[in-house]
C-alpha cells in the first residue's frame, strides 16, 4: 500500500499530522522572529562603566552617563573593552560626554522607552574620548586614532560586552 492510500484510509490520522506540521511551523517562525528578550534593566546593553581610568570596569545601562556618577559615586567613563583571542579583555579607550550634553542625556533618558537605547547619535558631537591613563579628554571627532585598536599578532581584537 502507498503512501497516499494509507493518507486516505485514515483521515483523521492524515488531519491530525497535518495540524500539528501547520503548529510546528508556526512555533519557529514566532521564535526565530521575535527577537531578544527586553528587560528594563538590562545590562548586556553592550556597556561597561570605570570609575578608575580603566583599571577595573563593571556593567551598566545606558542612563549611567547622563546620572555621571558610578556605584561609588566617583565620576564615570564609559569604558570600551576589547579582547584578541584568548587573551585577558583590556579597556581600550573611554568615553564620556560634555556637561552640556549631560542635560540632553537626562531628558533624553527621562522617556521610559529610552531607557534601553543607547544616546541617540547626534549626541556624537558631545562625545569626548580619550585612552586609559590619558590625561585629556579630547572631543570623539577630532581622536579617531583614540578609537582605534590595532591587530596583534594577526589578530584582530572584539569588542567584548557585558552578559
Amino acid at each position: 500500500m502507498g503512501i497516499r492510500e494509507s493518507l486516505n484510509k485514515n483521515p483523521g490520522v492524515t488531519t491530525a499530522a497535518v495540524v500539528a506540521i501547520v503548529v510546528a511551523a508556526v512555533a519557529v517562525v514566532y521564535y526565530t522572529n521575535r527577537g531578544p528578550a527586553q528587560s528594563p534593566v538590562k545590562t548586556a546593553n553592550g556597556v561597561f562603566y570605570t570609575e578608575d581610568d580603566g583599571a577595573t570596569w563593571y556593567p551598566g545601562d545606558y542612563t549611567t552617563l547622563a546620572r555621571d556618577l558610578g556605584t561609588s559615586g566617583k565620576p564615570v567613563a564609559r569604558a570600551c573593552v576589547f579582547r584578541y583571542g584568548g587573551e585577558e579583555p583590556f579597556v581600550a579607550w573611554l568615553e564620556k560626554y560634555t556637561d552640556s550634553a549631560k542635560g540632553k542625556l537626562i531628558r533624553y533618558y527621562s522617556i521610559a522607552s529610552n531607557l534601553s537605547k543607547p544616546p541617540p547619535d547626534e549626541m556624537d558631537r558631545d562625545l569626548l574620548v580619550k585612552k586609559p591613563g590619558g590625561k585629556a579628554w579630547v572631543r570623539a571627532a577630532q581622536g579617531k586614532e583614540i578609537r582605534t585598536v590595532p591587530a596583534k599578532g594577526g589578530q584582530e581584537a572584539k569588542a567584548v560586552t557585558p552578559g
